[in-house]
């Protein structure tokens, strides 16, 4: 029981926004300076997850046991939405019912304590019946971070719906932050939106304006990388 307490407040004392900010620097510099190590947005995602457990690890957060024996490591790619959604022609609206779907985040950082007070079936969250019925009785903020990833790279020109696709995941993020379960608690403490690109910062000028407005409208962290 005392290691228990004392693993509580070990994860209660980490500075989550702090870990979050220093992923994002790092993966930010470490792409203006190499730019081109990038071919596709699944290039920054596995360089994205080594960052975040280095820095986790670096924290002293490690991987943690779920309440039935499980080992799992707490950061993980495609972990789905707690909600339906519809995501047609670069919209995002939540839905209750079927036929939709969830979404999928391109990273997530679990809560150490959700992980630790929850089975492996209800943390992985694959299926949604089991997860959503759970949700209802939880009562620790299951996700510590989720993040979107954008890549235009260089070989094409910057598309004309860009700022479409960064503003559908931005409204994911948002509607994400906003999202209780339970009795009021929030489902994710920290969302972020990442748009790199591997033009320059000159012919990446007005992208960069209209992500800012997006992050100011939404009240959301929207980062904006370039070569």
């Amino acid at each position: 029981m005392q290691r228990i307490q004392e693993a509580t407040e070990v994860e209660l004392a980490v500075d989550w926004s702090d870990v979050k900010d220093r992923i994002i620097r790092q993966i930010g510099e470490m792409f203006h300076d190499c730019p081109y190590y990038f071919f596709t947005e699944r290039d920054i995602h596995s360089l994205l997850y080594d960052v975040a457990n280095e820095e986790l690890r670096l924290g002293g957060v490690t991987e943690t046991k779920t309440s039935d024996g499980y080992l799992v490591n707490l950061v993980h790619h495609e972990y789905p939405t707690p909600f339906r959604c519809d995501m047609k022609a670069y919209s995002f609206v939540k839905k209750d019912k079927p036929p939709y779907k969830r979404g999928h985040y391109d990273l997530v950082i679990l809560n150490p304590v959700f992980v630790r007070t929850n089975n492996l079936d209800v943390v992985c969250a694959k299926d949604f019946k089991v997860f959503e019925t759970k949700m209802q009785y939880v009562d620790t903020t299951p996700l510590v971070w989720v993040c979107e990833v954008i890549f235009f790279p260089r070989v094409k020109t910057i598309p004309n719906n860009a700022i479409l696709q960064i503003r559908q995941d931005a409204l994911k993020v948002a509607e994400t932050l906003k999202h209780k379960i339970g009795s009021s608690k929030l489902f994710c403490k920290l969302g972020s939106v990442l748009v790199f690109t591997s033009h320059t910062a000159e012919r990446a000028t007005e992208l960069k304006a209209q992500v800012s407005l997006i992050g100011e409208k939404l009240g959301l962290e929207v980062a904006f990388s370039t070569a």
